[in-house]
């Protein structure tokens, strides 16, 4: 089972999803339930969301586009997606990839 979880910060129309990413690589076995925790939440109307990476040590082309498809998904509906605490690895195949000007990397 995938070490991922979700917090929330703020209340009513200004609630967002806080989606904490704890493994050794995000890939396509994680797929699943990323994507099944950003359908849960905005069905409930949260569009706003923070992928929290500090717990994740590498990424691979599978992960890139699990993040594509979520942002996607968030961006057609209106909302926002940020990426934040990215270590220098996965920091530097955001920028290889181009993929720093479309997330907003914190």
């Amino acid at each position: 089972m995938p070490d991922i979880s979700i917090k929330y910060s703020g209340e009513g129309e200004d609630r967002s999803a806080i989606i904490e990413i704890n493994e050794n690589l995000l890939g396509l076995d994680q797929f699943n339930t990323v994507k099944g925790l950003v359908d849960k939440e905005m069905t409930e109307g949260i569009n706003s969301f923070t992928f929290d990476m500090s717990g994740l040590e590498s990424i691979n082309s599978s992960g890139l586009g699990i993040l594509i498809s979520c942002f996607k998904k968030i961006k057609d509906a209106g909302g926002n997606l940020e990426i934040k605490n990215t270590n220098e690895k996965i920091l530097g195949i955001f920028k290889l990839t181009k993929l720093d000007s479309v997330f907003g990397l914190q």
